[in-house]
């Protein structure tokens, strides 16, 4: 058996008026997949659906978690 790999389109876009660098992280037209805020230096990604916590260190790869984590767990 082998997987099908499929491409997810996502949108990052920065929220203003936060006390933290924050990015959300959506599906475009569907819904929001988690929350990255930069804490000390770390990107933290809070997961929308079960609020379940990643820490990375850049925002790229703490964007590639929630999908990660997206695909595995909450699709």
């Amino acid at each position: 058996m082998s997987k099908k790999l499929e491409n997810i389109d996502i949108e990052v876009n920065e929220l203003k008026g936060k006390s933290l660098l924050t990015w959300e992280v959506v599906i475009p037209n569907k819904k929001s997949i988690g929350l990255i805020e930069k804490v000390e230096g770390r990107y933290r990604a809070t997961t929308t659906k079960t609020s379940n916590v990643l820490f990375a260190n850049s925002l790229e790869s703490s964007i590639n978690d929630l999908l990660s984590y997206f695909t595995l767990h909450e699709k």
